[in-house]
């Protein structure tokens, strides 16, 4: 996958039309769940019972919108602080497309939360939420071939940041290897019983492919 090559970009908003209307749609759902939930909503283990303690409903509804909110208007900062700006012009539509695609799939889970706590979703469906994060793994290093050297997103190493060869190289490697990674999520997601196990499903493949990128970004360092 080709890197932007575009010299020069007016640059804007930093999240999509898009991400904004996913997230405007996770604030509606959550005003109407406001209304409907209890004061405080019971926690459900992964066994599908009562973990035997419940959540304010203000934070159930509240907590994910404001985190988001939070990733947007940094992301609308982050570039303009990187000492690497000049950079952005290379790949700003690639900067845009990851921060709408982490407010998409974080605003699934949500819709998932609100679901699990309004009963509209049963319990065995919480493999949703490692597929939403498969999903999410498999859009953003698709894209990271197209990063270029920069301090806030993608592979960021002593060797990558150091080298322009090594992050090119790290980053193609990276994405090529996040394909079947974020496959494996995703089937993991659904052949694990649902447990504590399917946390590993998430973080287990994660955690290896970052191992193998870091190491990986050394090795290119050493090669001419």
């Amino acid at each position: 996958m080709k890197p932007d090559t575009t010299t020069t970009v007016k640059k804007g908003n930093a999240i999509p039309w898009w991400g904004w209307l996913a997230w405007g749609l996770m604030v509606a759902c959550g005003i109407v769940a406001f209304f409907v939930l209890p004061v405080r909503v019971p926690k459900v283990g992964p066994n599908g019972h009562h973990a035997g303690f419940s959540t304010p409903r203000y934070f159930v509804v509240a907590y994910e919108p404001a985190l988001i909110l939070a990733i947007m208007l940094l992301w609308q900062v982050f570039w303009r602080i990187d000492p690497k700006r000049r950079n952005y012009d290379r790949f700003w539509g690639t900067y845009r497309f990851i921060g709408g695609a982490v407010v998409v799939f974080i605003g699934l889970v949500y819709l998932w939360v609100l679901g699990r706590a309004l009963h509209i979703i049963a319990y065995p469906t919480m493999r949703f939420a490692p597929t939403f994060v498969g999903l999410m793994f498999l859009a953003i290093t698709n894209v990271l071939p197209r990063l270029q050297p920069n301090w806030w997103v993608g592979i960021r190493t002593p060797w990558t940041l150091s080298s322009d060869s090594t992050w090119v190289r790290t980053h193609r490697f990276g994405g090529h290897l996040g394909i079947p990674t974020a496959i494996v999520i995703i089937v993991l997601s659904w052949v694990l019983p649902p447990s504590p196990l399917l946390v590993l499903a998430v973080a287990g493949p994660v955690v290896l492919w970052a191992i193998v990128t870091v190491v990986a970004s050394y090795f290119y360092a050493q090669s001419p």
